[in-house]
């Protein structure tokens, strides 16, 4: 019968313990509003809500971004670049140096300007160097920039009246991409 009462015991106590640090868990996660959001009066509410958002705003430099050297040795100057589906600069799948699959996504601007070059021996063979001479070989790969679409990419360009163009490039003409912002 002792046996019986101290197991219901701890038991019932080990109930009692996990409900209280449920609880705290749940307390914990609930969001703590800023001070000064909650002195902010009704007028400026607006302001006090954009204040207490901390988004990190990217300097994308104006003028050429980079270019494109194409296989029948024409260039075109990037002017600026799109984001992939408002998400990445780039996007890169395939085998990195001989080994397994490899997916690099950038999302930051300064990660892709880190990149000096991308040379392309076919649209799914090339080398990444990056500023330190550091080269990423991938192979049975795919690049996408500034567009989702299998075969090309997307950048804009300045046309005759300086007027920013999308324009879009078979994968199968580009010999390589150099970025000029460091």
């Amino acid at each position: 019968m002792r046996i019986r009462l101290l197991a219901l015991t701890l038991a019932l106590l080990f109930a009692t313990c996990l409900t209280a640090c449920s609880a705290k868990d749940e307390a914990a996660q609930q969001p703590v509003p800023d001070q000064a959001a909650a002195q902010a009066t009704p007028a400026d509410g607006d302001q006090a809500a954009a204040s207490t958002t901390r988004a990190i705003q990217e300097v994308i430099p104006e003028g050429p971004l980079g270019q494109v050297q194409l296989r029948n040795g024409s260039t075109l100057k990037i002017d600026a670049l799109q984001k992939l589906g408002g998400d990445y600069w780039v996007y890169v799948t395939g085998k990195l140096n001989g080994r397994s699959s490899t997916v690099v996504s950038l999302t930051r601007f300064r990660d892709l300007m880190n990149w000096q070059s991308i040379v392309f021996q076919d649209p799914h063979t090339f080398t990444i160097t990056n500023r330190q001479g550091k080269e990423w070989a991938f192979e049975e790969a795919n690049f996408y920039l500034g567009s989702d679409k299998p075969g090309t990419y997307a950048f804009y360009v300045l046309d005759d009246r300086l007027d920013q163009v999308l324009t879009e490039v078979d994968k199968g003409e580009v010999a390589n991409i150099d970025f000029l912002v460091k």
